[in-house]
Order: structure tokens, then C-alpha cells, then sequence
């Protein structure tokens, strides 16, 4: 147990000395007592958990250690971080794509810190969380945009409900922001809407009142490392498209109308380029690995006409790329094979270049 339990013990004992079973006149006395003190006790264990930089160990935790493993081995090159959720952790080859910006003559080191299901808030927050380990602002940022994470504001309860992880990205800002998209009516309806906000004040409350941190919290050095790039080999057993139809996925033409994202989405990204801007980032950019839906591809590539017009954007509708993409290359139809990935992860270099993203 960490040493905090030990502080969090003594004060528990120290409190429960002072609040001896109340008499009845003065039950009114010792429930804010016990009340008050319950606020202390939830304020010391967040200070020391922040001071000590515990956090509840999630697999994103790992991806961000194993990040700052590389980041040290080369402290002289400038890194360039994607940030995104399991179309990015499956598509970009962080290794392969430093080898190629390399033999271009780039001296960065590429990181990719994507997960799957990762909200827009939990992405940030661990794109954070590896910035204040390493001490290090990367010289170029890409974010992933996509319509389906645009559209929820509270993603993770999809993907994770009650897991360490969910509860671990209910922090302040992650609650300001998904009340923020939930205002505007960004959820499926209203029974979805109901449903999103009571787990969204129970998340929270957890997240407060730090329940099981002392249980399971972890300082992020002392978490595993592990990468985050996950190539697959094999097809999913449940994507059962066959070769016409990818063959007609790809093809089906895309309307590039500038569009802007729904308004949360748009100010947590303002948001996000003002912070990262100001901690030293040298260039933001955005992108979208390839899928097969023409719907999202097409949302994407309005965005970089639109709303990120003034920013290197990145959409998965050029033709030569989809073109290289019309075979056995597909986990399902969200997701690349290695061999797709390896094909994405070179077209990705070549555009990066083309935008002169890194100069």
C-alpha cells in the first residue's frame, strides 16, 4: 500500500476520535463534523496523489510510460505525438514512420498514443499526462477527428462504464466539456440523454471522491510500459464484407462541402490548440486514418475544408491511397491489417511531408 494510505489512516483514526456516536442534541454538531471531515480527507488524498503523480492504472497509462521510455532515449529529437482512438492504434506504426521521416531527413521521433474508445477528453488527458512525465512539449501534435467521437461527448460510457478508466477521466475539465455536449443535445434521444447524465454525475462523484484510489493507485513510472501500435494479422470473424464490396466502399464518391464539427467538439478543440499551444507545441495538426464508410471519410474531409481550413488535415480520400487499399488489408470495416497499416503508415509520411507539417 502506498505511503498515502498511511497519512489517509492516521487522519481517518485522528477524525474518528473527535466524532464519538453523537448525542441527539448535538447530532446536528457532529454531522458537520463528520461531514468536514470527509472533505478533508478527499482533499489530502487528491493533493498527495497529484504531488506523487498516482493515477488509477489503465492500459492507456501503459501506452503513456512506454511514450516517455522513448521520448529519454532520444532527448535531442523532436516528437512528433498521435493522439487518437483504435483507428490510429491500429493504423499508424509509430516505428516505421520515424524511419521514414528519417530517411527524409527529419530528425523526429514519431509516437503514436492512441486507444480504443478513447473520448476526446481522455485522449487529451493522457496526451498531458505524458507531457508533465517526460517535461517534454512535442514540436508537432496530430489529433484524430472523427464524426462518431464528435457526436458523443460522453463516449466512454459506451466502451467502459465503472472501469478505472472511465472514472479516471471525470476530472473537472472532462466534466465541463461532456455537460457542455450534452447541453447541446448531443446524445441519441432523451432516454440516452437521461441515461448519459446519471452516469455522468456518478462517474464524477467517484472521481472526487477518489473512491479506490487507495486501492489501486499506481505512480505512472511505476506502470508497465507497452506500445501502443497494435497491428492485426487476421480479418475480424464477424467482418464478413467481401472483395466487391470494399471494392465499391472506397469508390463511392465523397461531397468535400466545408462543414464545422457540432459546437462542443469545436470549442474543446479551440480549447485544446490555446493549451497545448501555450505549453510549448509547435504545430497542431489533424487527420483520420482510412475506413471503409463513406459517411465518415466524408465528415472528416469537410472538416479539413471547414472548420480546420488553417490547420495541415489530413482526410482518407485520396484516390492512389484507396486505391492501395482495395484488397485483403481490413480487420472490419474500421480497422486496417498489418499490411493496410504498412501501405497508410508510408502514404501518411508522404503527406506530412507534402503539407511540410514538420518544417
Amino acid at each position: 500500500m502506498h505511503w498515502i494510505a498511511f497519512i489517509a489512516a492516521a487522519l481517518a483514526l485522528v477524525l474518528a476520535k473527535l466524532l464519538r456516536a453523537p448525542e441527539k442534541s448535538r447530532l446536528v454538531f457532529n454531522a458537520v463534523w463528520f461531514a468536514s471531515a470527509f472533505v478533508v480527507t478527499v482533499f489530502t488524498i487528491r493533493v498527495f496523489s497529484e504531488l506523487e503523480d498516482i493515477t488509477r492504472p489503465t492500459v492507456y497509462d501503459q501506452f503513456v510510460t512506454h511514450a516517455a521510455v522513448q521520448a529519454r532515449g532520444e532527448p535531442d529529437a523532436p516528437l512528433v505525438v498521435f493522439v487518437g482512438a483504435s483507428y490510429s492504434r491500429n493504423a499508424i506504426d509509430d516505428e516505421a514512420l520515424t524511419a521514414d521521416f528519417r530517411a527524409a531527413g527529419y530528425p523526429h521521433r514519431v509516437i503514436n498514443l492512441s486507444l480504443e474508445g478513447a473520448s476526446l477528453q481522455e485522449r487529451d488527458a493522457h496526451l498531458w499526462d505524458f507531457m508533465r512525465l517526460t517535461g517534454i512539449a512535442p514540436d508537432v501534435v496530430f489529433l484524430e477527428v472523427s464524426d462518431e467521437y464528435d457526436r458523443d461527448p460522453a463516449y466512454v460510457f459506451s466502451v467502459s462504464k465503472f472501469s478505472d478508466r472511465a472514472i479516471e477521466q471525470f476530472d473537472p475539465n472532462s466534466v465541463f466539456w461532456s455537460m457542455k455536449g450534452l447541453v447541446q443535445g448531443q446524445c441519441d434521444g432523451k432516454a440516452a440523454c437521461l441515461k448519459a447524465w446519471v452516469l455522468l454525475k456518478t462517474h464524477a462523484l467517484l472521481n472526487w471522491t477518489n473512491v479506490g484510489m487507495l486501492a489501486t493507485g499506481t505512480p505512472i513510472e511505476d506502470i508497465a510500459p507497452s506500445p501502443a501500435f497494435d497491428p492485426q494479422d487476421v480479418r475480424r470473424e464477424t467482418f464478413v464484407m467481401g472483395q466487391d464490396d470494399i471494392n465499391i466502399a472506397l469508390r463511392e464518391p465523397v461531397s468535400v462541402e466545408p462543414r464545422l464539427g457540432p459546437s462542443w467538439a469545436r470549442l474543446f478543440r479551440m480549447d485544446q490548440r490555446e493549451r497545448l499551444q501555450a505549453a510549448g507545441v509547435r504545430r497542431i495538426a489533424y487527420y483520420y486514418p482510412p475506413v471503409l464508410s463513406r459517411d465518415d471519410r466524408e465528415y472528416v474531409a469537410q472538416l479539413c475544408a471547414g472548420e480546420l481550413a488553417d490547420y495541415p488535415c489530413i482526410a482518407p480520400i485520396d484516390s492512389e491511397l484507396l486505391t492501395q487499399l482495395d484488397g485483403d488489408v481490413w480487420f472490419d470495416e474500421r480497422h486496417l491489417l498489418r499490411d493496410g497499416a504498412d501501405t497508410y503508415t508510408s502514404w501518411l509520411a508522404g503527406q506530412i511531408e507534402q503539407w511540410g507539417a514538420l518544417q
